[in-house]
């Protein structure tokens, strides 16, 4: 009993002397095209989200802890049962009940920008047993299925103030059980929150929080080093030894769960060609590759996945060899070269990959075009299948083999178009084994084939980052570039 009043005590003590700021500002590199976490997959959408939204759990030191669900369990291969916190508000002031958790989970199986998490649960037969219990339904066996509802994809959102609102309306007003409320959108410039009143857990320590849109990376930086906002995301390369170097700024990074690589669209004749594919790639050093565009912030890729997904196998990096490549050429009948073309939009990293990639295919005998064009027209042609050959990236949501590897399956429309039934099957194979040892082995058998076809070439293991002032702790790097706001400690 001592030690109890005791605990309570300090934790009272460190409460009333803790240090609280009025309004935490963060800058993002662009303006979000919504905040509803289920209807973007946008880096800038997830962070001006996060302290809105919350999961039914929360991944904290290696396990999943009860959030706003206080239980679960796992019935069979393909039932689940969750049990709710009773005392959970809205920001509209509903209470939340199973009913919303049942929305939530089925709008982000259904969502496009979600499905790949969510899409096997079945919403017709998933159920609210009471208020505050759910048994969620899957159409199969889902290996990642505890890890996809613990992510910040997993947010559970007000089904009343969705439906009264409407999809867009809500994007622009989102209604969670976070910490902060949202407050006024005023486009073009920033969003503010507010901190939200009926909130059922700790608060944090700010009352307020200001998102606002920094197009430009040093501006950015230079805001960041002035004290105009306190934490700075998308931090160019070109700035971190500056920031480094000073004493009121911390840079936090670490590396990523994505991995850069050059996309061949297989459905196409020429890069359909496995002789082309590979002598391309014979052409390309992929370390300079990935130390120059990424200015030495990146490591060259040497498998499908980041080093830190579970079931990640080295198979490469693939070997830089141009007599190989010249071999290969005139083998799959290109004796005197060829022409290519690369369709890309304004971004710095990929654009720097592409143009010393486009040098080093002159060396082979591949003349290479560079085509430009804008970010909506860029995503248009790759879902529908119309980028020739391009470099983008993948990055796992979650830490699990299946996000790593989000762009295989044959039911993604994107300009990869594989279209080989094994890939999809051992993906089948993978996602639907629970024992992490069988999928281990199963992913493994997947690394080493795509190696052998080589659909894709990877390129680069991208070290990314954040950067804060000094007086902010408890704010450390996580590879989803995701970071939890409300545990921020501020010091003097």
């Amino acid at each position: 009993l001592a030690l109890v009043v005791l605990m309570s005590f300090a934790s009272a003590f460190a409460e009333d002397t803790g240090i609280r700021k009025d309004t935490l500002v963060v800058a993002l590199k662009a303006e979000p095209a919504t905040l509803d976490i289920y209807a973007a997959s946008h880096d800038t959408t997830s962070i001006g989200s996060e302290t809105i939204f919350e999961s039914l759990l929360k991944y904290e030191d290696g396990e999943y802890k009860p959030w706003l669900a206080t239980s679960y369990e796992i019935v069979d291969d393909t039932t689940l049962v969750f049990h709710l916190r009773d005392d959970v508000y809205f920001h509209d002031g509903n209470k939340m009940t199973a009913e919303d958790v049942i929305f939530s989970l089925c709008y982000g199986a259904e969502s496009n920008f979600t499905s790949t998490l969510f899409g096997a649960i079945d919403p017709e037969n998933t159920k609210a047993i009471d208020d505050y219990t759910v048994e969620i339904k899957l159409l199969y066996a889902y290996a990642p299925i505890i890890d996809a509802i613990a992510c910040y994809r997993g947010a559970i959102i007000s089904k009343a103030a969705f439906e009264s609102m409407g999809a867009d309306e809500f994007g622009r007003a989102p209604v969670g059980t976070g910490p902060m409320k949202f407050s006024q959108w005023v486009a073009g410039d920033r969003i503010e929150l507010v901190g939200f009143d009926q909130y059922w857990g700790e608060k944090p320590a700010f009352d307020n929080m200001t998102i606002r849109f920094i197009l430009e990376g040093s501006s950015r930086a230079i805001e960041l080093e002035t004290g105009g906002v306190d934490i700075a995301f998308q931090i160019s390369t070109t700035d971190w030894s500056r920031l480094e170097e000073n004493p009121d700024v911390n840079m936090i990074t670490g590396n990523s769960l994505g991995m850069t690589y050059l996309c061949f669209n297989n459905s196409m004749e020429l890069y359909g060609n496995e002789l082309v594919r590979k002598a391309i790639a014979y052409a390309i050093n992929v370390e300079a590759v990935a130390k120059t565009a990424y200015l030495g912030q990146a490591d060259a890729a040497d498998s499908f996945m980041a080093r830190s997904i579970p079931g990640y196998k080295k198979v490469g990096p693939w070997e830089y060899n141009p007599e190989k490549a010249k071999e290969l050429l005139a083998e799959a009948g290109y004796p005197d070269g060829l022409e290519v073309q690369f369709v890309t939009f304004q971004q710095q990293y990929y654009n720097a990959c592409i143009e010393i990639i486009q040098s080093m295919l002159k060396e082979v005998g591949i003349t290479a075009t560079i085509e430009m064009v804008d970010l909506a027209t860029f995503t248009s042609m790759n879902n529908n299948g119309e980028l020739p050959m391009t470099v983008m990236a993948n990055s796992a949501t979650i830490m699990d083999p299946a996000s790593a590897l989000v762009a295989w399956p044959l039911s993604r429309t994107i300009s990869l178009r594989h279209n080989d039934q094994h890939v999809q099957d051992l993906l089948d194979k993978g996602v639907q084994t629970y024992d992490m040892d069988e999928r281990i082995e199963i992913y493994g058998e997947l690394q080493d084939y795509l190696w052998e076809k080589l659909y894709i070439l990877p390129l680069a293991y991208p070290i990314t980052g954040y950067a804060a002032r000094a007086n902010i702790s408890n704010f450390d790097y996580v590879p989803t570039g995701i970071p939890d706001f409300a545990e921020i400690v501020f010091t003097k």
